[in-house]
């Protein structure tokens, strides 16, 4: 069935991705800065979200659950069985027999793991946050609707009291706090997307906000930045402030993208991407950590540039079989059709950006969609 989508919106995705997997793999910091994906990724959610709850109410939770959670089951399952056969006992820290391993049925924190499954849990705190946020926007978006300016302003209240002070909780606790007050703006500037509020407001507001918001977070990050090394993960207050300003200027700018995806290479690429986003993230890290093992055995390439090359490739060659082995899942998740590899004909695009082909601002795409299904055929 045709589908109305973004263009522009699954590009920012498919970049977000990129950027993830190449930090990921070299681990430079400084491309936290270049461009925040998280935040990003995060606020293309909460758009994505919002448009949801706005058709279908609370029953947008438990399909935003049943989408994601199933992913996660499967890895699970995979590190599990391999950390069990590396020894993991109830005698380690983070036992198996623990309580805490319910979280790998609902990761709202991190789960336990064991020394070789560290690479497993490592990336499920987006996870972890992002079911939080999916949780609490019922009461949020609301909320953000009446007090658009009090919502946006309190996450960064939030992310310095809690970078101060724990109260008592554990590190644990605390983290998954910080971690949703940073990005929490984020994902209320997607509600404002999805509105439309953002591409009513005129430029001469969004940048010098955008302006003073970069200048703090700019800031931050220097005065922090022989801690940090300019890696805005490890810093949440000028991480809050940055990503807010780039997702501000990136979902204000609705560029026509009618060239870019006249590239079908390029345009089959980037849906790939987005059909098998969960899957890429999940595994891609699972995949750097055997790829450099891998390395450090046969010793291919000592040079820096030489390792680093043949990492990533490792990494990618993970990636694509995880995508072959399980992004079919994705697939049953959503309740589509399952495919090896999404991104063909089958899945054609029709832009629906605010100055693409259709000129209509984001918070009308829901009519786009309705009249795309009355004239759709079955494929």
């Amino acid at each position: 069935m045709t589908a109305i989508r973004d263009r522009y919106i699954d590009t920012l995705r498919a970049l977000a991705i990129v950027r993830v997997v190449a930090y990921h793999a070299w681990g430079l910091g400084w491309l936290t800065i270049v461009f925040p994906s998280m935040g990003i990724m995060f606020a293309l959610a909460g758009s994505l979200t919002a448009g949801s709850m706005d058709r279908s109410g609370l029953v947008t939770v438990g399909r935003r659950l049943r989408r994601l959670l199933p992913s996660i089951w499967v890895l699970g399952a995979v590190g599990a069985s391999i950390m069990l056969v590396h020894g993991w006992t109830a005698e380690d820290v983070t036992a198996p027999t623990d309580p805490s391993m319910l979280l790998w049925i609902l990761p709202l924190a991190p789960p336990p793991a064991s020394d070789w499954g560290q690479e497993f849990v490592g990336v499920l705190w987006y996870i972890s946050t992002y079911l939080w946020f999916v949780l609490l926007s019922p009461l949020l978006l609301p909320l953000f609707r009446r007090l658009p300016v009090v919502m946006l302003a309190l996450p960064f209240l939030l992310v310095y009291v809690f970078s101060l002070n724990s109260f008592g909780m554990s590190d644990e606790v605390t983290g998954s706090i910080i971690n949703c007050c940073t990005y929490l703006a984020c994902w209320l500037l997607g509600f404002a997307h999805q509105d439309g509020t953002l591409h009513r407001l005129k430029w001469r507001v969004v940048l010098p906000v955008a302006l003073a918001a970069l200048t703090v977070g700019g800031w931050l990050a220097w005065i922090n930045h022989e801690e940090s090394n300019f890696d805005l993960t490890t810093d949440p207050m000028a991480n809050s402030y940055w990503s807010f300003a780039f997702v501000l200027l990136l979902l204000r700018w609705q560029p026509n993208m009618s060239a870019p995806s006249s590239v079908p290479v390029l345009e089959r690429f980037i849906s790939l991407l987005n059909a098998r986003a969960v899957t890429i993230y999940l595994w891609h890290n699972p995949g750097i950590f055997f790829a450099g093992l891998l390395l450090s055995q046969v010793e291919l390439d000592t040079t820096p540039v030489g390792g680093a090359v043949l990492l990533l490739v490792g990494t990618l060659v993970w990636t694509a079989a995880a995508v072959l082995l399980f992004g079919w899942i994705e697939d049953l998740a959503a309740r589509r059709r399952p495919q090896l590899l999404p991104g063909g004909e089958g899945t054609r695009r029709v832009a629906a950006s605010a100055t693409g082909d259709s000129g209509a601002p984001p918070g009308q795409r829901h009519e786009l969609d309705e009249r795309a299904k009355q004239h759709s055929t079955p494929r």
